[in-house]
């Protein structure tokens, strides 16, 4: 951003709703938190087509280690539309992050890993979503002068169970799909593929725990660069503890690929609800 610009001067300048459709609260900005995913793919179709307004600002955290099939989505397809209604996802670089992997202060993990510690299979607490994704948009945000903003979250009206109120005055989460138009998740999907974009991606990061089986194999298959990165993160992480695990199956990421059976009622991507991106 320039110097002595604002933050209107270089996001929205062709879109800028009547104060009327702003949607919810009396916020001096709108921030919509890019997740990457079905839900974020629709919100950006809903904002081409005139049925959200269209916000301030959109703005995505970048932990790293996203998938490299979800930055391309937002690259090729998502992007290039938005240009022609002057919105730009800004990317907040994982430096506003303050710890990585492991959180130095404490010396724990902070990705919900799994673990054979105890002997059974336990997972470890999720923390990098609020590290990776959420304090870095806020650290940002108060960066360019935001003092008081609404952000909208990609939650669907199937996950209403997820919608959580912020903790901080000045930061409101709004949920779009739920409050303003709401939106099944299958709904999500139709209207991406009706306007004509391509199936959207799962959010995730290339490392999750979260991802099922079948999300690993997958992984290996389509995105197998992506995946080598995994593996060699998991051996870094042992460094810490070496009872830690990404896949679900707590063993070695590439014994655990080639041994697991499809899964499908597990948890299975991150879609930005989840994220709470």
């Amino acid at each position: 951003m320039a110097e002595g610009s604002t933050i209107r001067d270089s996001v929205c300048l062709d879109c800028t709703p009547d104060p009327g459709t702003r949607g919810l609260g009396e916020a001096d900005v709108i921030a919509w938190s890019y997740g990457g995913g079905t839900q974020s793919a629709a919100i950006a179709v809903m904002i081409l087509t005139g049925e959200l307004p269209c916000p301030d600002i959109a703005v995505m955290a970048d932990t790293s280690r996203e998938c490299s099939e979800t930055r391309q989505y937002l690259k090729l397809i998502v992007q290039p539309t938005l240009d022609t209604i002057g919105l730009t996802v800004q990317i907040v670089s994982h430096e506003y992050a303050y710890w990585d992997i492991v959180k130095e202060k404490n010396n724990s993990v902070l990705i919900p890993a799994f673990t054979r510690q105890s002997g059974n299979i336990g997972k470890l607490p999720t923390f990098c979503s609020n590290e990776w994704k959420r304090r870095p948009i806020q650290r940002w945000l108060k960066e360019q002068g935001v003092n008081n903003c609404d952000v909208w979250l990609g939650i669907s009206t199937d996950e209403a169970e997820r919608m959580k109120i912020s903790d901080l005055k000045w930061y409101r989460h709004i949920y779009p799909l739920i409050e303003m138009v709401p939106t099944s998740r299958h709904q999500c999907r139709a209207k991406v593929l009706q306007y004509g974009w391509p199936e959207p991606p799962k959010s995730r990061c290339w490392m999750c725990p979260n991802m099922s089986p079948q999300s690993w194999k997958q992984l290996k298959s389509k995105w197998n660069s992506d995946f080598i990165q995994a593996v060699l993160l998991e051996y870094e992480i042992q460094k810490t503890d070496p009872t830690i695990y990404l896949h679900p199956l707590a063993i070695p990421l590439r014994d655990a690929v080639e041994q697991s059976e499809q899964q499908s009622d597990m948890f299975d991507g991150c879609d930005s609800g989840y994220c709470w991106t």
